[in-house]
């Protein structure tokens, strides 16, 4: 999401990707769409900015040096962020907290909805922005709340609703309003291996992974936060919404920004409110739409047909949907035409071309499973692995059993995915190196310079004590340590030290951290983390993936802190009213999400955990299916149990992902005019590995859907598509977002409907892919 030109955001735009594939754990709000909106290419030389005539332009007329080389960093941020500040804005007031609240709890319950589900599309933080403004302004009405009415000791209107408020409104929302990474633990401890946790370490669990984080944020403030050098380019784009939104520095501009807000909003709504009805069709009332799968509707007694056909057991070839949740996964409308065309490159490779290959040529026995892009266990003789056979009553590994039962064996498709979380990782880091070290060799060495305008406007409020920082983690580490000592997740105490420490020393600080600030790349710590777990505590599957939870959320939390703390700095947001509203919207968010976790869990489990199958092809459970087989693989099994054989030659993914981008860099330097420069191969990896995550009915209208807004829409219209194509994206978003949360509460809580049953609703098969169906 970004509000800019999105010819602008082509050229210049540094969306965020947290490269981890191990588990291939679909990320939430953060989630889906920082997917794609990723890495940035290195850029074209010599290519001009094009400007929205409607805002002032992200960048300017600042040359291709601005990010390319980091040479010009302070002009980037001198054109892009205010130098002033009005101090008598009022910032964390009632209205904040009650929008801040409310959006933030329906974004955490709407995201936990969907992470059981095949396809979730992202609850978009525009939509909050652009339903603020209007929100805050009725707040603000004195005919609503009368100026100087106070209670319990608050104002309730202070006056104009400020842009400082509606920063503060976006970062409780962006604090807490995505799917918990522990809430994966309870699931599958719930599903899988039937050893629920009480509700009381189950949201101790939640909060202490989701807030371990801040300790760490406070930490590596003076490094990430206070040089101007660490600017965290995605950042900028953030300002440059709320300035055009809440200017008052121009009387013309502020007019005009005034009128394309209200045009925006009238079309948000309009496309809101249609999609949202128009969702209730593929989500219960003909959920065939969700998967038109041709092939299968012609012949679905064939084999073949099947298999190449269905989107959701299958390759989804000539499968269209026409459901947003599903087309709307990839972010066709808001990603970048090159990010779209590396990730849509890398599925179409892998799902059409690479796994039919295997399937024909029988690689690894490829048509003796199930379902050839199946995320499941197997034996020798192809069915399910029976994991509990296999472990002790304390859920650790039985050697003795092991040894009888195994192999455990994956499907070709799910066996290579792993090779490809290998690439992910070692081809980020040679990425990162080949393309951005000019930026963080020059951020580093001008970290130390704090006497920038922006530096100087903070001293004006007090500081968040390291104190604060310091006992939240201390606080956090108690909790985590007495968690382990008597809740059943196998993990000792110095286990605990260890996850974190890894957090601190990798993630938090010099390396991932500064990468993260200077080319807007996040290296995850899953595969690390779940790797150095699964060697020093193997047998334990859910000590490793605890461990991990704890390393990696540690990491990406107080990355998530430290950008928005940045964002704080840009726009003279008092430091300790920042801290509370993230403090509150991560504690609201979790809290959130165990609610609706336990919902969904007593409501959806036949579908869950595979008792019965759900015929719309929707409440999967493919997530926590997927963390589940992480936990076997990595933990139960370990690395040096299951790499071994056939399966050791997946670490050669490690080779791969370190060639492939020198090879493209290398390309680049003797055919500049070749676009090499263009070629991610950390998104491609991305694409690769995003079925069995989501179905593959999620490919072909994506795909069309990317090239009729970027190729056909962004040529013949593009006055039009600046100006409306978030507004329409995130309005779509939101419609399918809020209509799922209506039918699940509606027909899956309150009542138990699944609609009416006909042909496009059958008992059985939604997409018509069973034979004879």
């Amino acid at each position: 999401m970004a509000p800019v030109s999105p010819t602008a955001a082509e050229e210049y735009e540094l969306p965020e990707l947290d490269y981890d594939h191990d588990d291939l754990h679909p990320p939430g709000d953060e989630e889906h769409a920082r997917l794609l909106q990723t890495q940035k290419p290195p850029p074209e030389e010599g290519k001009p900015v094009i400007e929205d005539s409607d805002e002032r332009p992200l960048l300017g007329e600042l040359d291709q040096e601005v990010i390319g080389k980091g040479s010009k960093v302070e002009q980037l941020i001198a054109t892009t962020v205010p130098t002033t500040d009005d101090t008598s804005l009022p910032t964390l007031t009632p209205r904040v907290v009650i929008l801040g609240s409310a959006f933030c709890a329906l974004g955490a319950s709407a995201s936990q909805v969907f992470y059981f589900k095949s396809n979730a599309p992202s609850f978009s933080a525009y939509f909050v922005v652009l339903v603020t403004y209007p929100l805050g302004h009725l707040l603000a009405n004195e005919r609503l709340v009368k100026r100087g009415k106070r209670w319990m000791g608050l104002d309730l209107n202070p006056g104009k609703f400020s842009i400082k408020e509606a920063l503060l409104v976006s970062v409780i929302f962006s604090s807490g309003a995505s799917s918990a990474y522990a809430a994966d633990i309870l699931a599958i401890m719930d599903l899988y291996y039937k050893t629920p946790l009480p509700a009381l370490p189950s949201i101790a669990l939640l909060l202490t992974t989701q807030c371990v984080g801040f300790g760490l944020a406070g930490m590596v403030h003076s490094l990430l936060v206070s040089p101007p050098a660490m600017y965290w380019p995605a950042n900028l784009v953030t300002v440059q919404l709320f300035t055009t939104l809440y200017s008052s520095s121009s009387t013309a501009l502020s007019a005009s920004a005034k009128l394309l807000t209200v045009r925006r909003l009238r079309i948000f709504l309009i496309i809101f409110a249609l999609t949202w009805a128009y969702q209730f069709l593929p989500s219960l009332l003909f959920p065939t739409l969700t998967s038109v799968a041709v092939l299968c509707l012609l012949d679905n007694k064939s084999w073949w047909l099947r298999v190449l056909g269905s989107g959701y057991d299958g390759f989804g070839m000539l499968d269209f949907s026409f459901d947003w949740s599903s087309v709307g996964m990839s972010g066709p409308l808001f990603t970048p035409l090159w990010a779209l065309t590396n990730f849509f490159g890398g599925m179409i490779g892998m799902i059409w071309i690479v796994t039919p290959l295997m399937l024909l040529f029988n690689f690894w026995d490829a048509r003796e499973f199930p379902s050839p892009v199946s995320a499941g266990l197997f034996n020798s003789t192809f069915q399910k692995f029976d994991v509990t056979s296999v472990l002790n009553p304390d859920l650790s590994l039985d050697i003795q059993k092991w040894e009888e039962a195994k192999p455990l064996l994956l499907t070709p498709h799910f066996a290579l995915t792993y090779a490809l979380s290998f690439a992910s990782l070692s081809s980020v880091l040679v990425h990162v190196w080949l393309w951005h070290w000019d930026e963080i060799k020059l951020a580093m060495s001008n970290r130390k310079e704090l006497n920038d305008p922006h530096n100087k406007l903070m001293r004006s409020y007090r500081p968040v004590p390291q104190s604060w920082y310091m006992g939240l983690l201390a606080v956090n580490f108690g909790i985590a340590v007495i968690l382990v000592k008597t809740t059943p997740l196998q993990m000792p105490v110095w286990a605990v030290i260890m996850s974190i420490a890894i957090a601190a020393v990798t993630g938090a600080d010099r390396s991932v951290g500064v990468i993260a600030a200077v080319s807007n790349t996040r290296i995850g710590l899953n595969v690390l983390t779940e790797f150095v777990a699964g060697v020093l505590m193997p047998g334990k599957p859910i000590g490793n993936v605890t461990f991990k939870c704890l390393g990696y959320m540690a990491m990406s939390q107080a990355l998530d802190l430290v950008q928005d703390l940045k964002l704080g700095w840009y726009m003279s947001i008092p430091p300790r009213e920042m801290f509370a509203c993230q403090i509150l919207g991560t504690v609201l968010g979790a809290l959130c999400n165990y609610i609706t976790l336990v919902s969904v869990l007593s409501s959806k489990r036949p579908y869950l955990d595979g008792t019965l199958i759900d015929p719309t092809g929707q409440w999967t459970g493919r997530s926590p299916a997927i963390f589940y087989s992480a936990s076997v693989i990595w933990g139960a099994v370990s690395p040096a149990r299951f790499f071994t054989g056939k399966y050791v030659i997946l670490y050669g993914g490690f080779v791969v992902g370190g060639i492939i981008p020198l090879i493209c860099w290398l390309a680049h330097k003797r055919w500049p005019g070749k676009k090499f420069n263009k070629v991610v191969f950390p998104i491609i990896c991305s694409g690769a590995t995003l079925v069995p995550q989501v179905p593959s009915n999620t490919m072909l209208t994506g795909i069309i859907v990317a090239i009729v807004a970027h190729k056909w829409w962004a040529v013949k219209y593009p006055e039009l598509y600046n100006r409306y194509i978030y507004v329409i994206s995130s309005a779509l978003d939101a419609g399918t977002s809020i209509c799922a949360l209506c039918v699940y509460l509606l027909f899956g809580v309150m009542t138990q409907w699944s609609g009416p049953v006909w042909w496009g609703n059958p008992m059985e098969d939604s997409e018509h892919c069973l034979s004879g169906s």
